[in-house]
């Protein structure tokens, strides 16, 4: 089986986005930014998410890829913070308010490695503007080494009700390899008080083939991830790219798992997971059966943005606040300037913030949405209009059924076979012309 699934392992985008964040096309003025925003008013979906980035962390962790800054004085986080009340002064005024608000995520970094206060504010600001609707979803990443039981009933008293905790590994020994801390709190004790605190949707990010990883301790590591029973689990492979990120380099000096003991953790953490009652979700979370990301994927629900896996009813358009932010509009995809320091400056000097704006043509929206639900739902049924948009995409899957990847169930639908679903990334990638048209080396990471 791993020597099979081996043969597939080549370098393929994630596809958190169609095109992926690193080819979009860069922003032109401030005036095209201002009419994209304002026309996502008229799209579909109607329900309003929001998304933060707070890109401060107490301290770098060598295998993180994403965009942080160690916190630095008091006075650039103050300036940091009234940078981003500034943005969302000038652009929640091109939302039309009459829409409801029923997701908002914090992401970074380290959301809570900043006063929690300030957390707030952000979230008063769009109280003041928007109503929420009753089953509105505020999550925020969190990373628990830092976080005491007083910050998480803070969270919770400012309407906080998702959490998702960053363990990556159980074991000190890699966790102090990777520059990496542990909970503050037993991982147990610290899902039983979010419990209490009315939190739901409990996640734990867990990375396999970090450097340091052995069979015996990265199994004991799921052993008590399903003791301490999250609802959620997201099972990451660990992305070596140092052409990306260079503090990865610091990394070799340790021993590496290959990609063959990579797929062998994955797969018996797989097994161990399911055998516990966990329900496989996407191409890398496993959550309890009565979880909402559960029952959408049962319903064909599922949706999947930048910042995970959710549901339909809970996600709409993400208007993205805060350095390197995306915003994902039904139409075109906007990304805020990446360093701290040139978003604070662009902002004072009442600048463009957006550095990417890819507006998205007919074609491109429906190599987004194909690529999407069957990345989401193993399973494919087309359009004659798809069909035609994906042309020889289409013929490049279906040619994937004597692999044993896929069952073509019709000319126009096709289901990934348990084979098929373990390399979701690569019969995405056979849709992709870009793929098929770019050199991907040392672009995209391995899709195992």
């Amino acid at each position: 089986m791993i020597e099979t699934l081996l043969r597939y392992n080549t370098n393929a985008p994630r596809y958190t986005s169609y095109p992926p964040a690193n080819l979009f096309k860069p922003a032109v003025s401030a005036n095209e930014t201002e009419r994209i925003w304002k026309d996502s008013n008229s799209l579909n979906p109607q329900n309003l998410s929001f998304y933060f980035h707070v890109p401060f962390c107490v301290k770098r962790c060598l295998f993180c890829g994403c965009t942080s800054e160690t916190l630095h004085d008091e006075n650039f986080r103050n300036q940091y913070f009234a940078a981003v009340h500034k943005e969302m002064d000038q652009k929640l005024a091109w939302i039309s308010n009459d829409r409801k608000v029923t997701q908002v995520h914090f992401g970074g970094g380290t959301p809570t490695s900043v006063p929690l206060v300030e957390l707030e504010k952000l979230l008063q600001k769009l109280r003041d503007r928007f109503e929420f609707a009753d089953h509105a979803e505020l999550a925020i990443e969190i990373n628990p080494a830092t976080l005491t039981e007083e910050m998480l009933r803070t969270l919770a008293s400012f309407g906080f009700n998702r959490a998702s905790y960053g363990i990556q590994d159980f074991n000190p020994e890699t966790l102090k390899i990777i520059g990496r801390d542990p909970s503050l709190m037993p991982v147990k004790d610290l899902l039983e008080l979010s419990r209490e605190l009315g939190f739901h949707g409990l996640n734990l990010d867990l990375v396999y083939g970090l450097p340091g990883q052995t069979a015996k301790s990265f199994f004991a590591s799921i052993e008590r991830a399903i003791e301490a029973s999250p609802d959620r689990v997201a099972l990451f492979s660990y992305a070596h790219v140092p052409w990306m990120r260079p503090e990865q380099k610091k990394l070799e000096e340790y021993h590496l798992p290959d990609a063959h003991t990579k797929m062998e953790f994955f797969l018996k953490a797989r097994e161990m997971f399911k055998t516990a009652g966990y329900v496989e979700v996407g191409m890398d979370h496993f959550v309890k059966p009565t979880d909402s990301l559960a029952i959408a994927t049962q319903n064909g629900a599922l949706h999947r943005n930048f910042q995970g896996y959710c549901t339909r009813e809970t996600t709409g358009q993400v208007y993205a606040f805060g350095s390197s932010g995306i915003s994902q509009f039904d139409n075109a995809y906007l990304q805020n300037v990446h360093a701290v320091s040139e978003y604070i400056k662009r902002i004072e000097a009442n600048e463009m913030t957006e550095i990417r704006c890819h507006e998205l043509s007919a074609n491109e929206r429906i190599l987004r949405n194909t690529i999407e639900r069957l990345m989401c739902n193993n399973r494919l049924c087309v359009t004659a209009e798809e069909r035609a948009v994906l042309a020889d995409g289409w013929d490049r899957l279906t040619a994937l059924e004597s692999e044993g990847l896929l069952t073509k169930v019709s000319d126009n639908e096709v289901i990934a076979t348990e084979l098929g679903r373990l390399v979701i990334r690569y019969l995405a990638a056979k849709l992709d012309p870009l793929v098929q048209n770019k050199k991907t080396e040392g672009v995209f990471s391995k899709t195992i």
